[in-house]
């Protein structure tokens, strides 16, 4: 667990998302979930030893089940909290929808596959239309709607720490995955995001960060504008502009991922350059 500053810390796991923590004297707030049993269970424990109270609150970023998935793993007298419009989407986040989920990461260890194969998607109890300010345990801390990655999407800023927890709304040194996305929308939230002048970020993937990775992802996103306004997708990827695709591939490392993989996210995604999903 990464101290990031003040009574912020992040868990950054991969494969996986980000878990925002937050320990507070009413029990702890975490943004997101892991996946699996065993990382819940070290998170729990390294609160523990660092005196901190249990996770008490869940926040939903998103409901893409790489955030979703560890809604139950942190007990029973957990309280959930989320926008409308992600319970309305988890709502219908059926057993199939979870298997067809899992099968598309290839995991590698069967054990871990089947436990997610079989999780239960637990539903948030609280739920706010927009927004939500929150007080709890003396800590003030603002749910904002940071809606592009999926019109769903919250953030989570503590201005006492001058921290803000994004979720997919921002992905630090990573290619972000934009098939559902609406990019003029998206850039609008990044402009919420710099008029809060948070000193540090947790993103929901990658290392935490500061403004410069809201910038270097708009210049992505940009360039992938720019190369759609020159492409036809019913002329297919080698139509594109020669050496644009192969710019934005090496824009982010691959984390050892095959290239065919990130090239075909990153084709998709200058397609809804031009395609708003939302």
């Amino acid at each position: 667990m990464e101290h990031v500053k003040d009574n912020i810390f992040a868990e950054l796991i991969s494969p996986g998302c980000n878990i925002g923590i937050i320990p507070t004297r009413k029990g702890t707030v975490i943004v997101d979930t892991p996946l699996l049993d065993w990382q819940a269970k070290a998170i729990s424990s390294e609160l523990s030893a660092g005196s901190h109270d249990p996770v008490r609150f869940i926040v939903i970023s998103h409901p893409h089940g790489d955030h979703i998935l560890g809604t139950d793993l942190f007990g029973e007298d957990v309280l959930i909290i989320g926008n409308r419009k992600a319970h309305e989407k988890m709502d219908k986040h059926s057993p199939a929808w979870v298997l067809d989920w899992v099968e598309t990461w290839n995991w590698e260890d069967q054990k871990e596959v089947e436990e997610m194969a079989t999780a239960h998607i637990t539903l948030p109890q609280v739920i706010f239309k927009d927004e939500l300010a929150l007080n709890l345990g003396g800590v003030e801390m603002w749910i904002l709607p940071l809606p592009g990655h999926l019109a769903e999407c919250v953030g989570v800023f503590v201005p006492e720490a001058g921290a803000l927890i994004t979720g997919d709304a921002l992905f630090c040194g990573h290619h972000p995955y934009m098939g559902e996305a609406n990019f003029m929308v998206w850039f609008e939230s990044f402009k919420k995001m710099r008029e809060l002048k948070a000193d540090l970020i947790v993103p929901g993937h990658g290392p935490v960060c500061g403004e410069e990775a809201i910038d270097k992802q708009q210049e992505y996103m940009e360039k992938m504008i720019e190369i759609r306004s020159k492409w036809n997708p019913e002329e297919g990827e080698e139509a594109i502009p020669g050496g644009s695709l192969n710019e934005l591939i090496a824009f982010y490392p691959l984390y050892g991922r095959p290239e065919s993989v990130m090239k075909a996210r990153v084709v998709e995604s200058i397609r809804v350059a031009g395609e708003p999903k939302f």
